[in-house]
Formats: structure tokens, sequence, C-alpha cells
């Protein structure tokens, strides 16, 4: 499996009603650009953050250590 990054523009509405963007990105442990995609799909379904997927490309992350030492590759 391949890690992707993808790169996401995200806008919310702020306490005074304005509209504020940014631009997030995530690592998405996924086999495909395809599957990336449809991973952050899910993540974002059921919010009220309106998205937009910018780009996806195949990261050089080798694998995820966690703080007790766990891999993830």
């Amino acid at each position: 499996m391949a890690h992707w990054t993808v790169r996401v523009k995200t806008t919310t509405e702020d306490d005074s009603g304005k509209l504020r963007s940014r631009q997030e990105a995530f690592l998405v442990r996924a086999e495909s650009i395809e599957e990336s995609q449809a991973r952050v799909r899910d993540y974002f379904s059921g919010t009220m953050i309106d998205y937009d997927i910018r780009s996806v490309s195949r990261s050089n992350i080798m694998g995820y250590i966690d703080s007790e030492g766990n891999t993830l590759e």
C-alpha cells in the first residue's frame, strides 16, 4: 500500500459570518489515487465543511511509527 499526499482547500464560516479558506494536507494510506480521494471524501462526509480536493501525489513517506513504536507501512 502507498502513502498519498492529498491537498484540500476547505472553506468555513467564522463567528462573524466571514468565509475563511485554508489549504490543508492529508497523508492517506491507499492503493491508488482514486482510493485516496475516496478516503478523503469519506473523512469529510457528514461535516458542514465545504472542501475541494486540489491535488493528489504519491508521498515519499515509507511508513508511520507511533509513540509506542508500532509501525504502519
